[in-house]
């Protein structure tokens, strides 16, 4: 190649060569200069949660229960009296000597129950008359009141005097029911009348009892036998009975003829 060919092949800048940047030599970044260290931002730490966490014990809830909930016990539900707690006088169905227990039934709301008699008395007989009342000087039969009963725990020959027991009862204050009931007895609607409340008895009969009972009334129970050919007093304690056994019944004669007022 001639010393011409040479001269134009060579390149020749026009000024000073662009100083090239160390990064692409080496890689590496430069350090920057002239910077200040700033101190690290504290972060907030998030507000705990109302509830406790798992790995941690409960908090004493003493401030939300009442002193009686600090030793883990529920407070005493007040105590109900019971409806024995109204009675004076009940009527003996039975009394079992040999577990020094008597079975009756009260007559102002015919609630049965389980008395203890007195030690050294005789056996009570059925449909005897004694006193279950507070009253302590009174109570010559009875020692304590042991609680209510109801029809399926009595023993067979219990349920069978039962029905006597009441209708002597009924029959002993006959007054009461012939003017709270038999006197005064109506239509509860335009297919039925209250006499229709009674076992056995229809329309027809309820209407037969009806003209019977007139405008001046029954005077007895006989009378109201003789005339209408029933035994009312066995069909009340039948229908006494039968609510006392089923509690859903209505109208119920219980509560609207009890107590018997003297």
């Amino acid at each position: 190649m001639t010393g011409a060919q040479r001269d134009r092949n060579i390149k020749l800048g026009s000024g000073k060569k662009k100083a090239t940047p160390s990064n692409e030599s080496t890689g590496w970044s430069r350090p920057a200069e002239g910077r200040r260290e700033t101190a690290p931002v504290q972060r907030k730490s998030p507000p705990q949660s109302a509830s406790p966490r798992r790995n941690e014990p409960r908090r004493n809830n003493d401030n939300r229960r009442g002193s009686a909930n600090k030793q883990g016990n529920r407070p005493a539900r007040p105590q109900q009296n019971s409806p024995l707690m109204e009675e004076q006088w009940a009527r003996v169905i039975d009394h079992d000597l040999a577990n020094n227990v008597v079975v009756a039934v009260s007559e102002s709301k015919l609630l049965l129950c389980r008395l203890k008699p007195k030690a050294g008395i005789d056996q009570l007989l059925v449909t005897a008359r004694v006193y279950i009342g507070e009253d302590s000087s009174k109570r010559t039969h009875i020692a304590q009141v042991l609680g209510m009963t109801n029809l399926g725990r009595l023993a067979n020959h219990i349920r069978a005097d039962l029905p006597l027991v009441v209708q002597i009862f009924i029959e002993e204050n006959e007054k009461h029911f012939i003017a709270a009931f038999f006197n005064v007895a109506g239509n509860m609607s335009l297919k039925q009348h209250a006499f229709e409340l009674l076992q056995g008895v229809g329309n027809k009969k309820a209407m037969q009892m009806v003209e019977a009972r007139g405008s001046s009334g029954f005077e007895s129970l006989a009378a109201l036998n003789e005339a209408c050919n029933i035994d009312a007093g066995e069909l009340l304690a039948k229908r006494f009975l039968s609510e006392l056994d089923d509690r859903n019944i209505q109208p119920r004669l219980l509560d609207l003829l009890l107590p018997v007022k003297a």
